[in-house]
């Protein structure tokens, strides 16, 4: 966001805050220290919301932002997988449709749009990715580089959480 000259909150742990204002947030709220939710409620509205936790968070995120002016709200956590295990295929996705059906008009309703977000790779998109981060405008962050032959050593570190950044694996034969 800040690559579009967006200003950024960012809601981290208070360790992870030096980090997320190198990347460039204006403003960090450390979801330990209170009521994260009345935090952000002492700042100005917002115009979109990127929320990847899910859970409770999706009962009052909403609430914090602009109403009827084209807000949106993204949610990087669907119950599509789980609905699939547990309900099958033709059952899960009927569930996840409705599920997502009603929460997009009850979202609109309130005057802002809510969305699942999924990720696919896209050509031009990825492009433009590259030229941002070329420019120095987005900055990748690693946490750790693991060999091939150490994946199960990065599977982990990824289930302890709490990473700084990407965990890479390298297929690359490094030759001595």
């Amino acid at each position: 966001m800040k690559a579009w000259s967006g200003h950024v909150t960012a809601v981290c742990s208070q360790d992870a805050s030096e980090l997320v204002k190198r990347l460039g947030a204006d403003d960090v709220i450390d979801y330990k220290s209170g009521n994260m939710e009345e935090q952000l409620k002492k700042l100005p509205m917002f115009d979109f919301i990127l929320d990847n936790v899910g859970g409770s968070t999706e009962n009052w995120a909403p609430n914090l932002l602009r109403k009827w002016s084209g807000a949106r709200y993204v949610s990087l956590v669907t119950p599509f997988l789980v609905n699939m295990d547990r309900l099958g295929i033709a059952d899960g996705m009927l569930r996840t449709g409705i599920t997502i059906g009603a929460k997009v008009l009850k979202h609109l309703y309130n005057g802002i749009h809510y969305r699942w977000s999924f990720f696919a790779s896209n050509g031009p998109h990825l492009d433009e990715i590259a030229t941002l981060v070329n420019a120095g405008k987005i900055h990748p962050v690693i946490d750790q580089v693991f060999e091939f032959s150490d994946v199960p050593m990065a599977f982990q570190k990824m289930e302890r959480g709490h990473a700084r950044g990407k965990t890479v694996i390298s297929v690359i034969n490094k030759k001595n």
